[in-house]
């Protein structure tokens, strides 16, 4: 019998392989399609405020681990294209944990994640002055996508949240984990960034104290969860590619 936490290690690996965009639609640098920003276009209003009255963590010009960056960002590319890949097989019909994009996906992450341990134990979380803007994000990405290993994902949760409070993490990555770490354990999410379900069904999972959400996510600088849920539809109609 399959284990509560190896279920909702299911229910989340197939979350992030079909909901690529929902990343996007919390980043604050994506960029939207052209169909979501027709069918949603409180939801873009909306983003560029906040775009304005957030900070934006400031890159650098120079690395100090460069190698480390482009090693970071190959193993980012390897995650999208399986999760591209998985996305093509869910759009020809259901895809089991058994179909060969299903395996592909666990083996990239696999191999992604025993990379992501040792750098960190090698180096720490990487940090913007080694690995710039876009290798912080790559890392945060992979970190998400370790749903094998909750206690790593909660483990890191907590040097991402100090990342966090400094600057360094935007609000909307913070969010995607915390709600990704409480999912895995079985618990109601904070932030509704996580949806699950597909067509009329799809929607967020549980939320804890749900009257307060939209409380909580402006305190990030995140778009309300009405207006991100359009998004995560109109994504969901038109599937797009993710670029994180």
């Amino acid at each position: 019998m399959m284990s509560k936490t190896a279920r909702n290690a299911k229910m989340l690996l197939q979350g992030s392989c079909f909901l690529l965009f929902a990343a996007d639609a919390i980043a604050a640098d994506a960029v939207w399609s052209p169909a979501i920003d027709a069918a949603c276009p409180e939801a873009v209003k909306e983003r560029a405020e906040r775009r304005a009255a957030r900070p934006v963590p400031t890159d650098v010009s120079t690395f100090s681990r460069p190698a480390l960056r482009t090693q970071l960002l190959q193993m980012q590319q390897q995650d999208q294209d399986a999760r591209e890949l998985f996305a093509a097989a869910f759009a020809e019909g259901d895809v089991p944990m058994d179909h060969p994009a299903s395996v592909h996906v666990g083996e990239v992450d696999d191999l992604n994640l025993q990379k992501l341990k040792h750098i960190i134990a090698q180096d720490g979380f990487p940090t913007i002055a080694m690995v710039g803007v876009d290798g912080v994000h790559a890392a945060f990405l992979l970190t998400q996508h370790a749903d094998v290993d909750p206690n790593f994902q909660k483990k890191m949760l907590r040097v991402l949240t100090n990342r966090f409070r400094a600057g360094e993490i935007p609000g909307g990555q913070f969010a995607m984990l915390t709600d990704r770490v409480l999912i895995a354990e079985g618990k109601p999410q904070r932030f509704g960034t996580q949806f699950h379900g597909e067509g009329e069904d799809l929607k967020p999972f549980p939320i804890a104290d749900e009257v307060h959400v939209e409380e909580r996510r402006q305190a990030l600088g995140v778009i309300s969860l009405a207006n991100y849920a359009c998004v995560v539809h109109a994504g969901s109609d038109t599937k797009p590619t993710a670029k994180p």
